[in-house]
């Protein structure tokens, strides 16, 4: 059976493994949900940003000749983030 959280003590090395408990689970529910609403309330620029490809990724699409792959991933976030 796997566990969620997995815990190693430093001074003795013994590690113990356990499910998370509610109120854990509650706090991250709320935590996922607080984040979700601040990424949502972010204006479509910031969200593509997030998203597109970054400048190694651009650099390595020009060296491999691979400009096709590279414009189709951000003409999907201009898409996916219409203004």
């Amino acid at each position: 059976m796997a566990h969620d959280v997995v815990e190693t003590s430093l001074k003795t090395g013994l590690t113990i493994t356990r499910d998370y408990t509610q109120e854990e689970k509650d706090a991250i529910a709320i935590a996922e949900a607080d984040a979700k609403k601040n990424f949502d309330a972010l204006d479509y620029k910031t969200k593509r940003k997030s998203e597109f490809p970054t400048i190694e990724e651009c650099v390595h699409a020009i060296l491999d000749d691979d400009l096709e792959a590279l414009q189709a991933k951000r003409t999907a976030v201009k898409e996916k983030y219409k203004k």
